[in-house]
């Protein structure tokens, strides 16, 4: 899937920060929904949701076991280079 307006960024980033630390379905979403636009999302971006992964994995705030399984999908993510 392809990302390109800013506008659509945003959604996504909100639809990130609601999901991240919740315990439902729409953590699998979200994360999907990053996964398959990931290639087209700015680095700066990309360093955004790994850098927030990390925190709220680091401070137990990323939800159950299984969510944090679904947000390292995330981590395991190249972010490509801003050069």
């Amino acid at each position: 899937m392809k990302i390109e307006r800013i506008h659509d960024r945003v959604i996504l980033f909100c639809a990130f920060r609601y999901a991240l630390g919740r315990q439902t379905y729409v953590v699998s979403d979200a994360v999907t929904a990053i996964t398959e636009c990931w290639d087209t999302i700015p680095p700066s971006e990309q360093l955004s949701y790994h850098r927030e992964i990390n925190e709220a994995i680091h401070t137990k705030r990323a939800g159950m076991d299984m969510d944090i399984l679904e947000w390292k999908r995330i981590l395991k993510l190249k972010v490509k280079s801003a050069y």
